[in-house]
């Protein structure tokens, strides 16, 4: 029973991560006005290669804050899918309510962030996330001019609907496999 309960923490942290990993490293999102510094920069991000372009100081300080954030959220990603894979392997227990419930938990913690004021969720993830100022740039870096506050509206907003129907996956699987016990149970 109580692995139930962790599972109930695990899927929507995985869910909402998962989204989170896929969409930065997701190129066709990206403004290819900029088609070399994007590529450049989702390389570095990615561990592949070094910056090419020419940024400030602040800004390098940054993207190497940035790099270590992104790399947390892989391990993070990985080791929670591995533990949730753990779990339903050794767990024989149906867990189809658990998943009905995760994805109901998701919807609704994403509901209220979408109701959220989007600049100051943005101010209060970089001043958790970062223990420095370098993310507040100047409007002429380059990285600003890349990626102005509407990309992170946008990719804020593509986030929302990508968790959506990743939670609303997860709750139809768990009715189907509500629905594949009770049948089962009748037939039986």
């Amino acid at each position: 029973m109580k692995i139930k309960y962790f599972l109930l923490f695990l899927i929507p942290f995985f869910v909402i991560f998962l989204n989170l990993k896929l969409l930065i490293f997701d190129y066709d999102f990206y403004n290819y006005n900029n088609k070399d510094v994007n590529e450049n920069l989702l390389s570095y991000l990615n561990n592949k290669e070094e910056l090419k372009f020419n940024y400030t100081t602040k800004e390098l300080i940054h993207l190497e804050d940035v790099k270590s954030l992104v790399n947390t959220l892989n391990f993070i990603v990985y080791a929670l899918g591995l533990l949730i894979i753990l779990f339903l392997v050794f767990n024989k227990n149906d867990i189809s309510d658990v998943l009905i419930i995760s994805g109901i938990i998701i919807i609704v913690v994403i509901a209220v962030l979408f109701l959220i004021d989007f600049d100051f969720l943005f101010t209060k993830f970089h001043k958790i996330s970062f223990t420095n100022n370098y993310w507040l740039l100047d409007e002429n870096t380059l990285l600003i001019k890349t990626y102005p506050i509407e990309f992170f509206t946008e990719f804020f907003k593509r986030l929302v609907l990508n968790i959506t129907i990743t939670s609303l996956i997860v709750i139809g699987f768990g009715i189907l496999k509500n629905v594949h016990k009770q049948y089962k149970s009748r037939a039986g």
